[in-house]
């Protein structure tokens, strides 16, 4: 592919070509037609519809070549700073930048403690600044807590890349840790355009314009005045378009009954359709020492207008609280916010260039709910079920999950998982994470940033009933008393992934 923008880049993706595509009109799609009429195709090979887009007015390829790498209960013991597991990724283009992300359950296990978790690329960190997550805990607790982090990685070149996950004491000798506790642990890379050159609409994708802005900013607070923690300017191109935002980066807190709100603002107001895109970082009641650790925040705000966007990440307090207690951000890690344009519900995944060949686009047939304060108090149940249809039988599902929640008693566990149909994925493993909290000074009521993010292969094409559920744990221990989406945004984003292009 071309460095320039061309107006159309030279794809070199063979194979990739959706092989015996013929034309054929709406009547000839049996499986279903396209929303756009004059653009379903038959694929004879996969004997299903194709809806056929164009490379019209579009120099980039936003994602491609996603890999999920998937483990269930692989409950690794180690604290020294070794490699915990290797990931041979091929990398198809010098081009792009290497997103790499971490969906597993991590533990530190003593008072004081601190333990550090990153990749490496070629056996060096990223040159923009090391992708990592970190959790210190003031007081000896064991939380064996579901956790995520991520980032992207530029200037990797093509070719067979080891990405190694590594773990150590955050330079001290103070740490117990423990990794992939009885849940399913993930590690999905894809390759991601970056590049800052294109302008185009891209009408046929369903993402683009994908933006990611590094920083390091810390943060150190008890003042309940609004904070400013990061600002960037995004260039929206589209005011049809949807945009999702992404924070990651280190939160600490501590002091009981006390919570600071964080949320995004676009142009100085909160999101208003579907509603505000926010998180909540508390103590209500409980031990009140210091707990740090990396988290995402993650949902869409419609109906942005085109044009510069002024997108700001804002810390305050929360409704009904007089104190947010300490707050820190950015502690020793590497934030971001990442933006992108989103086509939801567009059904086109494929397109067509020029040269008349026919390419598979990795992502497509987006679907997102958002909803504020659910506050679902239930320790066993369903907590939002949405119904998806699954255009293809060849595609992944991938499902994402934002928002708060705490599992508060001491010495029990809840699990959060995603169903398919009532059935749990079984390729290439459950969606599942796990949340035990132990916790030398009692129980702790204490809502926080909570993410969930996993692929499942082998669904079948129709409707499927995606649901986002909290019961038992399957370790033994008693169902603990679980708290989901307290005061504030719960997202779920719903889309298909052709894995490997």
């Amino acid at each position: 592919m071309s460095s320039q923008p061309t107006g159309i880049y030279g794809i070199n993706m063979a194979s990739d070509v959706i092989n015996e595509v013929v034309e054929a009109d709406e009547d000839s799609c049996q499986i279903r037609s396209c929303s756009q009429k004059g653009t379903c195709r038959k694929d004879c090979t996969n004997s299903e519809s194709v809806c056929l887009g164009s490379y019209s007015d579009c120099e980039e390829w936003p994602v491609s070549n996603i890999q999920i790498n998937a483990w269930h209960n692989g409950n690794w013991g180690h604290d020294n700073a070794k490699p915990l597991l290797t990931v041979n990724y091929n990398k198809k283009y010098d081009w792009t930048g290497l997103k790499v992300q971490w969906r597993g359950n991590l533990r530190v296990h003593r008072a004081g403690g601190c333990g550090e978790w990153w990749f490496t690329f070629n056996g060096q960190d990223c040159p923009q600044g090391r992708i990592s997550f970190r959790r210190y805990t003031g007081r000896l607790t064991n939380y064996y807590q579901h956790s995520v982090f991520e980032g992207i990685c530029d200037g990797i070149p093509k070719g067979t890349i080891p990405v190694k996950f590594y773990l150590d004491g955050c330079g001290n000798t103070n740490w117990d840790l423990y990794t992939g506790w009885y849940q399913a642990n993930f590690i999905i890379v894809e390759e991601i355009d970056t590049r800052p050159t294109s302008k185009g609409l891209c009408p046929s994708l369903s993402v683009f314009n994908i933006r990611e802005y590094d920083m390091n900013i810390y943060y150190s607070t008890s003042s309940t005045n609004l904070q400013v923690i990061a600002t960037v300017v995004y260039e929206k191109r589209d005011p049809s378009t949807a945009l999702r935002a992404v924070w990651k980066g280190n939160l600490g807190k501590y002091g009981s009954n006390t919570c600071a709100r964080f949320y995004f603002r676009f142009n100085g107001n909160e999101c208003g359709n579907p509603n505000t895109i926010d998180t909540v970082c508390s103590i209500l009641s409980g031990d009140s020492s210091w707990i740090r650790e990396d988290v995402v925040v993650d949902g869409m705000c419609y109906q942005l207008p085109a044009g510069p966007l002024k997108v700001e990440f804002v810390m305050g307090l929360c409704i009904g609280y007089t104190s947010i207690g300490h707050v820190t951000t950015g502690w020793d890690t590497r934030e971001s916010i990442r933006l992108e344009e989103v086509r939801l519900g567009l059904d086109i995944n494929a397109i067509q260039l020029p040269s008349g060949k026919i390419y598979r686009l990795p992502v497509y047939n987006i679907q997102h709910w958002q909803w504020h304060a659910i506050n679902y108090e239930t320790d066993s149940g369903v907590i939002k079920e949405v119904s998806y249809t699954k255009h293809s039988k060849t595609s992944a599902l991938r499902v994402t999950v934002s928002t708060a929640a705490r599992q508060e008693t001491n010495g029990y566990c809840s699990e959060w998982r995603i169903r398919f149909n009532s059935s749990e994925c079984s390729s290439p493993t459950k969606i599942d994470t796990t949340y035990y909290m132990w916790n030398e000074g009692g129980s702790i009521n204490s809502p926080r940033p909570y993410y969930i993010d996993g692929i499942c292969k082998n669904l079948a094409a129709g409707t499927v009933a995606v649901k986002f559920e909290v019961g038992s744990c399957n370790t033994g221990h008693s169902l603990g008393n679980s708290y989901t989406g307290w005061q504030s945004m719960t997202s779920m984003i719903v889309q298909e992934v052709y894995l490997g292009i």
